[in-house]
């Protein structure tokens, strides 16, 4: 892999780490899935530095086609032969339930792939792009951008791990018959998928929280007032980056950091008229400093927001189709466990897979219901902390008017555009929504138990 940042000449290039480098376990594990029809490139902008860029491959593109064809064929086939089929467990009523998950699976994979292959293949390029400029805004410490690595490593590790011991104990306990062995491939397969896809979801709203909560650190350090030194002004770390020291490092950036630049201080026209009244100019910037500094949280919060909305807009169906197929494989998985529980002796060895393997599935699929309701809840928690941050600014004595009157506009701003995430549009994505999730499955595991009593 090329390096990240370039070095002057006769220095040894290091690799530095960025938005684009935390993602290449990600990336590898979706493009094997289908869902990146996309590739790295490496290109060099007009200052010669080395940037990085997600492009679309056509060699990809045709892979997920052939994984959308190849799903699709598998769902007509059961649609069509799949009454032939006889289980080797369970009755006629377990084979329809099981054709359902199948075929709600099903749909969940092909609308993941086709949504990657229609939108997300054209945006996610542009999304990761401003995470990184936020990124090189707010100044965030190469530990933070280093520890963002790890963590994914961490996370593509153990769903390796884990599902393969839910995989293999399938196997081991259950499957024998050829036939039922391929049914249970395409399961696991469809599986693998809605996984991937809930990762990537689930790491782009980790992100943001992170990208947040750097923020609330800058409105933070405003209300303690023995931080107020020139060295923790906003405005001064952000003249001090190599971004802002040379005009040709924004001008032609695709972020438009020139209309960044100049909301915050139209520096050329100060650098114009300082020739002529210098101590005015010095005068002047001193006067709007922390408004300038407000100003400037104000734009990266916004450019925050729409990274949400974009999340949003991208991976609201994916999620939507994941949350209800986990809702039904939960519902169904449990209520097989309990009946089993009620009409045969759980402790017989031959009895362990219609006991002890759906009850595995339910936690699995209900844990993955669990990482996606506290991932959004705890990016939206960060997001609404600025409010209690912003008023609390407000009670400071020594604040300038200006700086009070762009504090107000802050906080108007934060309540006004609130960011959430949303399955679809059709619910909001909250810890208050998994409470209704597992009351709800309550309610249906003994309506369906009562029914197979009867």
């Amino acid at each position: 892999m090329k390096k990240f940042l370039q070095m002057d000449k006769g220095v040894r290039s290091v690799k530095k780490p960025d938005i684009f480098s935390s993602i290449i376990p990600m990336y590898y594990l979706s493009k094997l899935m289908g869902l990146a029809p996309l590739s790295l490139a490496y290109t060099h902008d007009k200052q010669g530095r080395d940037m990085v860029t997600l492009k679309t491959s056509v060699p990809a593109v045709l892979y997920t086609v052939l994984w959308i064809t190849g799903i699709a064929a598998a769902e007509l086939f059961v649609l069509t032969f799949g009454r032939f089929y006889t289980l080797p467990f369970g009755t006629e009523q377990t084979k329809e339930v099981l054709t359902s998950e199948f075929l709600v699976s099903g749909i969940t994979c092909v609308t993941s792939l086709s949504i990657g292959l229609t939108r997300i293949r054209k945006e996610i390029d542009s999304l990761l792009y401003k995470i990184s400029v936020i990124d090189t805004l707010l100044g965030t410490k190469t530990d933070i951008l280093r520890s963002n690595v790890i963590y994914m490593w961490i996370q593509v590790t153990l769903l390796a791990f884990v599902l393969f011991i839910v995989y293999a104990n399938d196997f081991v306990s259950m499957y024998s018959d050829f036939i039922i062995g391929l049914w249970a491939i395409a399961i696991y397969v469809w599986n693998f998928i809605r996984n991937v896809t809930i990762m990537q979801y689930v790491n782009l709203i980790s992100l943001l929280k992170q990208k947040f909560k750097i923020l609330n650190s800058y409105l933070g350090s405003d209300e303690n007032s023995t931080q107020h030194r020139t060295d923790n002004n906003l405005w001064e770390m952000l003249l001090q980056t190599p971004r802002f020291e040379n005009e040709d490092n924004w001008k032609d950036d695709a972020l438009q950091m020139e209309a960044f630049y100049h909301a915050l201080n139209r520096r050329n026209i100060s650098n114009i008229t300082m020739q002529g009244s210098t101590n005015f100019c010095i005068q002047n910037s001193w006067l709007h400093k922390e408004k300038l500094r407000c100003r400037a949280l104000r734009i990266i919060w916004d450019v925050l927001c729409d990274i949400s909305s974009s999340v949003n807009s991208m991976y609201g169906l994916q999620i939507l189709l994941c949350m209800v197929s986990a809702f039904i494989e939960i519902t169904t998985n449990l209520s097989y466990t309990i009946i089993e529980l009620r009409v045969k002796d759980s402790t017989n060895v031959k009895h362990y897979h219609e006991v002890v393997t759906p009850a595995i599935w339910a936690l699995m699929q209900l844990l993955l219901m669990f990482w996606i309701a506290a991932s959004c809840s705890a990016a939206c928690g960060e997001a609404n902390r600025s409010i209690t941050l912003l008023q609390k600014l407000l009670l400071l004595p020594e604040l300038h008017p200006a700086t009070a009157a762009e504090i107000q506009l802050f906080l108007q701003q934060t309540r006004d555009r609130k960011p959430k995430f949303t399955a679809w549009d059709f619910f909001t994505i909250t810890h208050s929504v998994l409470g209704s999730t597992v009351g709800a499955i309550i309610t249906l595991l003994v309506i369906l138990v009562q029914m197979q009593a009867n």
